[in-house]
């Protein structure tokens, strides 16, 4: 069977439009289990993919968007996991109502909301039961094969889960430390804004994107605990997205060390899964996963 590997988008979009507001609602699945998710928004009215990752366990979801329309949906974020949508829709709108029985309960369509100024609750992500229509579009936004089925090696690839990060709980540093002197001086100032803000990887680690020239972008990472900040060389050079898809080229969790990096080589998309290494201070490759862009960029049918 042909290596249909997808890839997911890697870092959370803050929207940044005047007047953008917070979106929330409930996350569930059939099973009550809520792994981590990647939560989207696919703007309607521009044609661009929001989101955000969030933690095993978690219930609930706040994402800023900028005012408009948009679908709401999320997927399980370990690579390798089954491939599947839950999302806001008529049925999931109607069981927060709590008006299970009404016909509009019936209609597991994506439903679209209108985010205007202010917030706007309610937008639960629980319908794991989507029409054929709702998954073959979800398909296309985010660039995978209709009806795409993970394969053996697709399951077996690295999953976040296995790679634990415990939350830092100690003093934070109040100033950064570098080898590289000269790049830190040209990046002080945005790494030092860095340092105060949320750890996004490895539970104690803040990544953070940096430009590189035109269409480039690279990757500084700051230990919170220490002040570190290192400059991985297998992130030096990201591609800012991925073939045949409004998906960025990096993958990384606040609770997990497993970093993914998927881009163009040759004629594959090929995904390489890196694990951070916190004694040694190197990001540890684990394992590479390739397709054919063919396959990969072939339209959905």
């Amino acid at each position: 069977m042909p290596n249909r590997l997808r890839a997911t988008l890697l870092l959370s979009l803050v929207a940044t439009a005047a007047g953008a507001g917070p979106v929330s609602g409930r996350l569930g699945t059939p099973t009550d289990v809520v792994p981590a998710l990647t939560v989207y928004a696919w703007s309607l009215t521009g044609a661009r993919l929001h989101s955000l990752t969030t933690e095993a366990g978690q219930t609930a979801y706040t994402l800023e968007l900028p005012p408009g329309r948009y679908w709401l949906f999320a997927m399980p974020a370990d690579p390798g996991a089954p491939l599947l949508y839950g999302a806001h829709t008529d049925f999931s709108a109607c069981a927060h109502a709590r008006a299970p029985g009404s016909a509009e309960c019936q209609g597991h369509a994506l439903r679209a909301v209108t985010l205007e100024r202010g917030r706007l609750d309610g937008v639960d992500l629980t319908d794991w039961r989507l029409d054929d229509a709702s998954t073959r579009e979800l398909d296309r936004i985010l660039g995978r094969p209709a009806g795409g089925i993970a394969d053996e090696e697709q399951l077996a690839a690295p999953k976040f889960s296995e790679y634990p990060a415990a939350a830092f709980t100690g003093a934070r540093a109040a100033t950064l430390v570098a080898i590289d002197e000269l790049r830190l001086g040209r990046d002080r100032e945005l790494l030092a804004t860095a340092l105060a803000s949320p750890v996004n990887f490895a539970g104690r680690m803040v990544l953070v994107r940096l430009g590189c020239g035109t269409g480039c972008e690279s990757v500084a990472m700051i230990d919170v605990a220490t002040g570190r900040v290192a400059y991985p060389p297998t992130l030096a050079t990201l591609p800012p997205s991925t073939p045949c898809s409004t998906r960025g080229a990096l993958l990384f969790r606040r609770d997990s060390r497993l970093v993914t990096v998927t881009g163009r080589d040759r004629a594959e998309l090929v995904t390489r899964y890196y694990v951070w290494d916190a004694d040694s201070g190197v990001l540890r490759l684990v394992a590479s996963l390739a397709s054919a862009l063919e396959e990969r960029c072939a339209a959905p049918g």
